[in-house]
């Protein structure tokens, strides 16, 4: 045998193959231990694989038992639950091991390049190159392995499916060049388990797809990229996402993970992905989008690692250079460039407290420096760093000289790339104005001075108008100054307007006129966000009013109807009277404008609402009712922006308490907020999922008015909802929604938010000073609501509903009178039959046990029905019970014998009701409580004196009694025969 001739032949060789069933567990053994010396082990087994390879160099004979032992020993770890500490040791070890012998291999090669690197090399140099891809050692086990673990991909149990894929994938880095055939296989395999349930065999599948990537394999690259975008599981998205090759065509892909459903992937992009990639390989959209998506995420680990990702990686790359990294950011365009230099100021500090401007660097501003200027000075004014804020920021005059210049420097430009670099200084320079305090007269009267010159340019931008606005009112001693000042330049501005004694033509001075109408409504706009006095007939903003904002809502042209709308609720908000003179006009606006006049409408209503409530304003339309019928109609408008604004301000109104019956609209947010058709609509969405806890939590108020509309609302959703369902569409079930309402229901939540505020309900508004069992009085109104919808819920609902009912939780703090209630509703709905599906039959019967216990009943037959008949608290309860139709539940035919007497009790008190002459309202409603509770005996358990039972035990012992008779006919006839057969 060739092994006999390999030991014989061998110094040492018994003894090596010996060894290796000891050897290979024992550094197993010590590797699963501790995952510190792993490569000390991987080092070990290397040595051992070379012993076996030196005992048979051309046959292979002890590198293949050393291959064998091996497998042996990783057997016993293949089938080991996810998550075992050793087993993932030995994991490592095995890629580890892989990864040393690939090491070894090229730092062969390079020794033996080196020796023969000499001039008389060159034909052994070749015979090299043509065996660079020759089998070695390394190469050999890691081919041997790989298909050995391929058979494990196609295994039954998940776990060896798992560590199989999970192998290959950490392994596959250092394989080196393999077999074709086996390549073949190899992507095969991963390709279907790609497409495995678990998703942790996915992720590795992922893995290893990713690092076979190459742009010649387009089936690879369309699998991973599908897989980073669309697999359900997070953490196989984002092991794709750190795996796949990043080049120019994958770039995109990466890209959209930043806007990724699931934190922790958005956070990977920013901190490991886009890190090491160079930004000038993005486009400047592309890093404009990045930006944006980062630095305005909800979470903000996410917005962190964007700032690390700008500041570590994008900064490195721009070679430190503060200014070169502030124009790849397109300041001019960019609208998240600020946001994006303060969070960077914020989290290194050291950077703008080492930056200075000399004196040449304000005679020669471009865009990029003036934006770096303008964020040191915002974050310094933030931090109330006065001393730097004071060192880096000119006096008055000299931002008036620089004003001035670039003013200059605009009117003579003629490119329009320019003129915008331009405009973009000049509204950095406003911005930096706006924060100082204009300490010397003369550099005061220098820019108020400037500051209406520019007011008076034709083509000045609004956002400039803004910001030289808010200088004004800084340099203006007092409101009135402010107005009196502001006045004056729009009437500066009104007489720009062509006259008729220009030569213009027709068209031309229309359009001229509608420009100059504009300016006038835009700066009187800015005028009233600043003003907080009430207007009076002899004010100077009141004859702006009649001068320029009333001509302008009445104008034909549709973009002054719109600037005037604006103007008139602004004024408005300062006059109550006369928003309740021109509530009526906004109304018109909103129910017969379009687009943005609509769009304003809606929001002056709204804003109006809000500042006077709905019971002023709504006199004037005849109603508050009719007011907010108006807004309500605004939630199914077609236009999701129209949508989204219409429930925000609906919302506002809500949560300050503007409107006079809030249950009504309450219920219809919650509808619109879980239906289907809103799915799309992010905005409102997000609106109110912020809007529903924090109003329920607000205060025992409330909370009790979001108790009142819970069950109406869970049994109007019921049809839509099990449609979407029934269509596959993702969205909250009904008994999703329905424990989420009820959560926010919960009076103990509001207790523990209370008590984390470190206030108490006595004191503080949030709690109302209600007693505890008073407002879970409120809260267990919910289960009694719920338990009546039942009767006459479609199944579905029903079956929400029963299972709503353990949800509550109820506590001791519930009234005796209203655990009565419930178990004398749980009772009847469990008589009635109406609940067929075993799992609510079981909510239902845990639902009455609870009641049981809380009322201090071992079970119902205890239960004591005419006492609590007598109890004027429980007369709701028995009155509902009699309204219900005698038709549905199911009687059996005793309870028809045993009801005759009942049924003619029923008629007798039919007939009394009816005759009006002979009964008084009281007595008729005490004849109508009695006849209630005569209906309930016959369906209700009472104690065994009344001989009253349960449908369920009565079939039973009816059945019984029938099986009963069967046997009894049956040993008769028997007997019978036998007396027959004896006479005969």
């Amino acid at each position: 045998m060739p092994s006999k001739q390999t030991k014989g032949s061998n110094n040492g060789g018994p003894d090596t193959l010996s060894s290796l069933r000891s050897a290979i567990p024992e550094i197993f053994d010590a590797a699963q231990r501790s995952a510190t010396g792993h490569r000390k082990h991987a080092v070990a087994l290397h040595k051992l694989q070379e012993q076996c390879h030196n005992l048979d160099p051309k046959g292979f004979t002890g590198e293949t038992a050393f291959t064998q032992e091996f497998i042996r020993n990783l057997n016993k770890v293949l089938a080991i639950k996810k998550r075992e500490p050793s087993a993932d040791k030995i994991v490592k070890l095995v890629a580890i091991f892989v990864q040393v012998g690939h090491d070894m291999d090229k730092n062969s090669k390079l020794q033996k390049s080196g020796d023969t690197d000499d001039v008389f090399s060159d034909g052994q140099r070749q015979d090299e190159d043509d065996d660079e891809d020759a089998d070695t050692m390394a190469s050999r086990f890691a081919e041997t392995l790989i298909r050995y673990l391929l058979q494990g991909f196609q295994a039954k149990e998940k776990m060896t499916r798992t560590r199989c894929c999970e192998i290959v994938a950490m392994s596959i880095t250092y394989l080196g060049a393999i077999d074709e055939d086996l390549y073949v296989v190899l992507v095969r395999k991963l390709i279907e388990r790609v497409r495995d349930k678990e998703s942790s065999i996915r992720k590795y599948a992922g893995v290893a797809l990713a690092r076979l990537q190459s742009n010649d394999d387009e089936e690879i690259n369309e699998v991973v990229v599908n897989l980073m975008q669309n697999d359900p599981s997070a953490e196989v998205r984002r092991a794709v996402l750190i795996n796949i090759e990043k080049n120019l065509g994958n770039l995109p892909y990466v890209l959209e993970r930043a806007r990724d459903v699931d934190a922790t992937t958005r956070k990977c992009v920013f901190a490991k992905v886009m890190t090491s990639i160079d930004y000038k390989l993005l486009s400047i959209e592309d890093r404009e989008r990045l930006l944006v998506a980062g630095i305005n995420d909800r979470d903000s680990s996410v917005r962190r690692a964007c700032v690390r990702m700008v500041a570590v990686g994008w900064l490195a790359f721009a070679g430190e250079n503060l200014l070169e990294l502030t124009s790849a950011l397109d300041v001019v365009d960019n609208p998240a460039a600020g946001k994006v230099m303060q969070a960077l100021f914020t989290a290194y500090t050291e950077i703008p407290e080492t930056l200075s401007f000399d004196n040449d660097l304000w005679d020669t501003l471009t865009p990029e420096v003036v934006f770096v200027i303008r964020a040191t000075l915002e974050f310094f004014a933030e931090r109330h760093d006065n001393d730097q804020f004071d060192k880096h920021l000119p006096d008055g005059m000299r931002l008036a000289q620089l004003l001035e210049t670039m003013g200059g420097r605009l009117e003579a430009e003629t490119e329009d790339e320019m003129r915008a670099d331009h405009e973009f200084v000049i509204h950095q320079l406003l911005l930096i104005a706006r924060m100082s305090d204009f300490p010397d007269e003369l550099g005061r009267r220098a820019m108020l001075t400037l500051m209406r010159k520019m007011l008076l340019v034709p083509e000045i931008p609004e956002n400039n108008i803004e910001a030289i606005s808010d200088i004004i009112r800084k340099l203006s001693v007092s409101e009135q100054d402010f107005v009196r000042i502001m006045v004056e330049v729009v009437s500066d501005v009104r007489e720009m307007a062509p006259s008729p004694t220009d030569d213009l033509p027709p068209e031309r001075a229309r359009l001229e006129t509608l420009l100059v109408g504009i300016k006038c409504l835009i700066i009187i706009k800015y005028i009233l966000q600043r003003c907080f006095d009430s207007l009076s007939d002899g004010s100077a903003m009141y004859a702006l009013l009649t001068e320029c904002v009333v001509p302008a809502v009445q104008s034909s042209e549709t973009v002054l109807q719109e600037y005037g709308i604006e103007c008139l609720a602004l004024c408005c908000l300062l006059d109550r009277n006369l928003a309740t003179d021109n509530i009526a006009l906004f109304v018109q606006a909103v129910r017969q404008g379009a687009g943005e006049l609509h769009a304003k409408g809606l929001a002056a209503l709204l804003d109006l609402t809000l500042m006077y409530g709905v019971a002023d304003l709504g006199n004037a339309l005849g109603s508050p009712s009719a007011l907010v019928d108006v807004l309500v109609k605004e939630l199914y408008s077609g236009d999701d922006k129209l949508q989204a604004t219409a429930a925000e301000g609906l919302a506002r109104l809500l949560y300050a308490h503007r409107v006079p019956a809030p249950a009504p609209l309450l219920e219809t947010l919650l509808i619109l907020y879980y239906h289907p058709e809103t799915a799309a609509n992010d905005a409102l969405r997000q609106c109110l999922a912020y809007f529903f806890p924090a109003f329920s939590y607000m205060s025992t108020e409330n909370q009790a008015v979001m108790q009142q509309v819970a069950v109406g609302t869970v049994n109007k959703l019921g049809g839509v909802l099990k449609q979407q369902t029934a269509e596959g569409q993702a969205g909250a079930t009904q008994g999703q929604v329905a424990h989420q309402i009820v959560t926010w229901c919960d009076p103990r939540i509001l207790d523990a938010i209370v008590s984390m505020n470190n206030s108490s309900m006595a004191n503080s508004s949030s709690g109302g000073g209600l007693r505890v069992a008073a407002r879970m009085s409120s809260y267990a109104q919910i289960g009694i609501d719920a338990l009546k919808k039942t009767f006459s819920a479609t199944p579905n609902t029903r079956k929400v509903l029963v299972q709503t009912l353990n949800k509550l939780a109820l506590d001791d703090t519930v009234s005796v009178h209203q655990l009565q209630q419930l178990f004398v509703l749980t009772r009847t709905l469990a008589q009635f039959e109406l609940v067929t599906d075993m799992i609510t039959r079981n909510a239902l019967g845990r639902f009455e046990a609870s009641l049981l216990k809380l009322l201090d009943v071992e079970n119902a037959d205890d239960v004591n029905l005419e006492a609590w008949l007598e109890e004027p608290e429980m007369a709701s309860v028995f009155e509902f019970v009699s309204s219900l139709d005698e038709d549905a539940p199911d009687v059996d035919e005793d309870d028809e014998e045993n009801g005759d007497d009942d049924d003619d009790d029923d008629g007798r008190g039919s007939a009394v009701a009816g005759s009006d002459s002979e009964v008084s309202d009281g007595h008729q409603a005490a004849e109508e409580q009695g006849f209630a509770a005569m209906k309930l005996r016959s369906r209700m358990p009472v104690p065994a004196k009344y001989a009253t039972r349960s449908p369920m035990k009565q079939a039973r012992e009816e059945r019984l009694e029938e099986l009963s008779r069967e046997i009894d006919e049956l040993l008769e006839s028997d007997d019978e025969e036998q007396e027959e057969e004896g006479e005969y």
